[in-house]
Order: C-alpha cells, then structure tokens, then sequence
C-alpha cells in the first residue's frame, strides 16, 4: 500500500485546509508575522515547490491536482483570479494562474530579483467551521478517488490554531480516512499553530504528551505516516517512532513548512 507513483496517468491529489478564523490574525509563535500570514507563506513555498518537482523543461506536467479550502466566515475554495470556483486544479494550471507576483532580491545578490508566485493571501475573519470544511473537502476527493482509483490515496493537509466551532470533527475524519483508491486509504494530516512560542510535539505515535482535548483531538483525527514519509522525514534529522502519525503540535513556521514537506511526499514521481 502507498507505492504507486504518481505520474500523468496516475496523478496525486493534494487538498489544503486553511483556517482563516478571526483568531488567525494573531501571532505566531510570539514572532512578529500573524499565524495567517505565516501558514500562507508556507502554503505558496510547497506550491511553488510541487510545481517546480512537475516541471520538465519549459512544460509543467500534471502530476498532481491541487485543492484550496478556507474556512472561517465562509467555507469553499479559496482559488481566485483565473482559477476562482474551482475546486481542484491540475498543476500547470495552477502555475500559470497565481493571483499575484511578488518581487524579491535573491540573498546575496541585490541586484537580482525573483518574481515569487501567490496563491493564498492571508485572510483572518469569523469562526472555525472545521466540520464543514472536512465535509466539503470530503465531496471533492470522493468524487476525484472514483475517478482515479489506480492512483496514490489522496492527501488532505488540515491548518487550524483553534477547536472547531461547528461540533467534534472526529466523525467527519474518520468518514474522509475512509475513502480509499487501490493503492490505500486517505490521508488526513492535521497541524495546531499556535500564539504560544513553547515547543512543539511533532509526529506523536500516542496522546499522551499532549496538553489539552484540541491537541488530543487533532491527533485522533491524523492518519499514520506512510513509510516513504517516515524515511523522509527520518532523512531531515527528525526523530520518528513507529506508528507515528502526521500531526504537530504547537508548530512555528518552520515546524509548520517542515510538516508540509513531509506530508505532502508520496513514494515516487516519474517522467511518464
């Protein structure tokens, strides 16, 4: 289970869920950039990062279909300009329907610029609708499961620094893990960014170091990490036991873009 690469004709599914209640304008980690703020900057540097693994010369192949969910004031995809109402994007259209490009001197060269593509803005407005959300995300990869089922188990990232706001999202989770393609089950990964700058409990394999019902809950709801993930994470330095699951607790924002990486990897990308 989870060996099937990804290529065009088996590609992967990714979905991000992105909280973007009130609370979110608050700081992350006792720094100065707001937890929004950060969570979209790692969110646009991984998709700027699979576009980048997808890219064969000047063509950009779809490998994976890419989904953005927000949920605070309102719940659906966060897509806009060219790319608003969609819920699932093939990556060469993603690449070529950033909302905005931001200019940046490359570090070390001040004369040189990059122009950084930016999907998600940082939004921070209403509640923590996280059911909704799981249930929304749920009808998408259903649909994009039956439609693929050669391919890896689609993978769905869950941001949030709050409880959900909208009942106990445990029952939504264990639904969403149970879609399945032949290759595997779903994989439902959670993160808890968090105002607090104290340390985080990464990729736990019990509850028991976790402080408080939310982060108990999180965890509940994360799936296993998978092999490939564990090697790689195990590759960073990170220390990994058995039965880990994809979950991290209070994450900074390099806690936060390390555990992007990590669960967004599946066991092989070819060139077919």
């Amino acid at each position: 289970m989870y060996t099937q690469p990804i290529d065009r004709a088996h590609p992967g599914c990714i979905i991000f869920l992105v909280d973007r209640s009130t609370s979110m304008e608050e700081p992350l980690g006792g720094g100065s950039a707001s937890k929004a703020e950060s969570l979209a900057q790692a969110v646009n540097r991984l998709m700027r990062n699979l576009v980048l693994q997808c890219q064969r010369g000047e063509q950009i192949r779809d490998y994976y279909h890419l989904g953005l969910i927000g949920y605070g004031a309102t719940v659906g995809s966060i897509f806009g300009g060219d790319l608003a109402g969609h819920n699932l994007v093939p990556i060469s259209r993603v690449a070529d329907y950033p909302l905005r490009l931001l200019s940046e001197t490359l570090p070390g060269s001040p004369d040189v610029s990059l122009d950084i593509p930016i999907w998600l803005e940082p939004i921070a407005n209403g509640g923590t609708p996280m059911v909704k959300a799981i249930d929304t995300a749920g009808a998408i990869v259903v649909d994009w499961a039956n439609e693929h089922f050669d391919s890896f188990p689609p993978i769905v990232v869950n941001v949030s620094d709050g409880a959900a706001t909208d009942g106990d999202p445990r029952s939504m989770a264990e639904q969403l893990r149970n879609v399945h393609t032949k290759d595997g089950a779903l994989l439902l990964f959670n993160v808890n960014v968090s105002s607090s700058p104290g340390p985080a409990v990464q990729y736990p394999n019990t509850p028991r170091d976790l402080p408080d019902a939310y982060a108990r809950t999180l965890f509940e709801m994360s799936s296993e990490l998978t092999p490939y993930m564990v090697a790689v994470a195990r590759g960073m330095g990170l220390v990994i036991g058995e039965g880990a699951r994809g979950f991290v607790f209070n994450a900074d924002s390099g806690t936060l873009s390390e555990f992007l990486d990590v669960g967004t990897r599946v066991s092989q990308v070819t060139d077919r």
